[in-house]
């Protein structure tokens, strides 16, 4: 049985909503665009509450409702280590803790 060489894919940052948010995102592949954006400003949470995004890739989504929606509790689940990991370092790259 031979080993499958695999390379980490290429990661690029992106600004949204007019550079108030900063994502780290794979290159190729799905990338967050006007979806991720239009979802975020669809939540209606208020400060206090909690939102939870299942699925949540490099954090797009919650990324912008952090910077919508100050005081609102963020919860990602991702199944995609890679992914997953991403979302942490956004967290971290936009001061969301």
């Amino acid at each position: 049985m031979n080993a499958v060489e695999t390379t980490p894919p290429q990661i690029v940052e992106n600004g949204l909503l007019n550079g108030r948010v900063r994502l780290r995102q794979p290159a190729r592949g799905y990338r967050a665009g006007m979806d991720a954006a239009l979802l975020a400003a669809a939540v209606p949470a208020l400060p206090g509450q909690t939102v939870i995004e299942a699925g949540c890739g490099a954090g797009a989504v919650l990324m912008q409702i952090a910077a919508r929606r100050p005081g609102v509790r963020l919860m990602g689940i991702e199944r995609d280590p890679a992914m997953a990991a991403l979302a942490v370092e956004n967290a971290a790259l936009n001061r969301v803790a």
